[in-house]
């Protein structure tokens, strides 16, 4: 598969990144073969982190029946082998807490678009800051977060579309509730509405 598995990096962590973990559950039959996992959990679990990190609102009750089927699917298989917490919190709770934090998409609230910013940090601090004392360089830093982080200025940005980028899978798409699934439900709510109106009410106006 092309990939660095827990090898050292010089001077910063190891090569088990978000790509490696993207590029681990894209090829999740690949990756089934090599670790003799089972392949639909290694799938199911793929769907539920696409769902979590794109940003998007979630269908919480269709959320909550996928975790619930794969956290069955886990101990179905490895009943030998107690859940991690992190694992548990996500199958289990992990619906209630999408549906605690309503008023944003629980991808926005990701530590991802932080982490990001590491490599900005390093950027800015070695090209755009004064080199005079530590104060200087701080000030500069902060300067120029600022300015990057300005509503105005962010909205220039071309948006990242994750659809076109990550190609989700279906079962992801279908767990998220798009501007497709809102016109969707919309037309059925009034579908529902116009059933249950009831006809041949007589004019008001005669």
């Amino acid at each position: 598969m092309g990939l660095l598995i827990d090898v050292v990096k010089q001077g910063f962590g190891t090569t088990n990144d978000g790509n490696t973990a993207r590029r681990f559950f894209r090829d999740y039959q690949k990756t089934a073969e090599i670790t003799k996992i089972d392949v639909d959990l290694i799938k199911h679990f793929a769907v539920i982190l696409q769902v979590l990190s794109s940003g998007k609102a979630i269908n919480i009750d269709g959320f909550r029946g996928y975790c619930k089927e794969t956290a069955e699917l886990f101990v179905h298989h490895y009943p030998w082998y107690n859940m991690p917490s992190s694992v548990h919190k996500m199958l289990i709770h992990g619906a209630d807490i999408c549906k605690h934090f309503s008023c944003l998409p629980i991808g926005i609230l990701s530590e991802e678009a932080g982490e990001a910013r590491n490599k900005d940090f390093r950027n800015t601090r070695e090209r755009h800051t004064r080199k005079t004392g530590r104060l200087q360089n701080n000030e500069d830093i902060m300067h120029n977060f600022l300015i990057s982080s300005d509503p105005y200025i962010s909205h220039l940005k071309p948006k990242y579309n994750i659809f076109k980028s990550l190609s989700m899978f279906p079962e992801a798409m279908q767990l998220l509730i798009t501007e497709e699934t809102k016109e969707f439900e919309e037309e059925e709510e009034q579908i529902e509405v116009d059933q249950e109106a009831p006809e041949n009410l007589p004019d008001p106006l005669e």
